[in-house]
């Protein structure tokens, strides 16, 4: 046998490994993918910060930051390489998903035979607890008499799937002409993002990222005041925090905050208890 068809089967073992272990988690496909997503835009956030206000330049003496820029330079790649390839993946399984919510949200019979085609080729892709969802919405309207066998509900969602799925935060509330705020995707990312950064930023106050001294413990907080102001120094011992690095701590927070579901209105708990 040639190198060239023993190299060609190698490939195509790996492939149909690498294919058959995707597709055994399917239903973790969006999840997976939202993760990359997030990990893609943090490392692209990171990399800008490395190299305009941590690693040395051409005018300053070499830092403990330099030690890291070989692994900002892959990182940067990483994000790259997720932008082109995983966010569209990613914005592709989240648009799937929330068409399926609003597809199941009718109370019509005729509705949801008209978006079968739909409804089928989302639960297909999205796998998991989505095909019992559906086939419990075709019982409730008398489309079928029961459940299929082996089929059951998921468990109903605690407070943390509701938060991550809501499309009522308090964003919503506060901007409610928001179509963009409502959809449930972006709501995670704004978690996402909101979360790494004000436990980046915690970190940093608490117990410091940066060095004294070459080689030494972080055990310094970066002080974005100092830098701001361009003060000799840049850093001072944890736990420290900064006024601007203050203020950043309670963006993050207050965007974290924002991101959970509004408290009902007493009028429309009435309601929901009268139907």
């Amino acid at each position: 046998m040639s190198p060239t068809k023993i190299w060609k089967g190698i490939k195509d073992n790996i492939k149909s490994s690498l294919t058959d272990a995707w597709e055994k988690r399917r239903s973790q496909h969006l999840i997976i993918l939202g993760m990359l997503s997030v990990m893609g835009i943090a490392l692209l956030i990171w990399a800008i910060l490395f190299f305009t206000l941590f690693s040395s330049n051409a005018q300053q003496e070499a830092n403990s930051w330099e030690n890291y820029t070989a692994a900002t330079w892959v990182g940067v790649l990483f994000a790259l390489t997720v932008l082109i390839f995983i966010i569209p993946e990613f914005f592709h399984y989240l648009g799937t998903r929330n068409s399926l919510i609003e597809m199941l949200e009718t109370d019509s019979r005729a509705e949801l035979q008209k978006n079968k085609r739909d409804l089928d080729e989302g639960v297909k892709l999205l796998s998991g607890h989505w095909p019992a969802i559906l086939e419990a919405k075709r019982v409730e309207l008398g489309l079928r008499k029961e459940m299929p066998d082996g089929m059951d509900l998921p468990p109903e969602d605690n407070w943390i799937s509701n938060w991550l799925n809501t499309k009522n935060s308090r964003w919503v509330e506060r901007f409610p002409n928001s179509d963009l705020l409502k959809d449930a995707g972006i709501n995670q990312i704004i978690i996402g993002f909101s979360l790494i950064g004000l436990m980046l930023f915690l970190y940093n106050a608490m117990f410091g990222l940066a060095r004294e001294v070459v080689g030494g413990p972080r055990n310094m907080t970066v002080d974005f005041t100092m830098i701001a102001t361009g003060s000799e120094y840049n850093a001072t011992w944890a736990p420290h925090i900064d006024l601007i690095g203050g203020l950043i701590i309670l963006l993050f927070a207050t965007f974290l905050f924002m991101t959970s579901p509004a408290p009902q209105e007493p009028s429309d708990i009435v309601d929901l208890e009268e139907e």
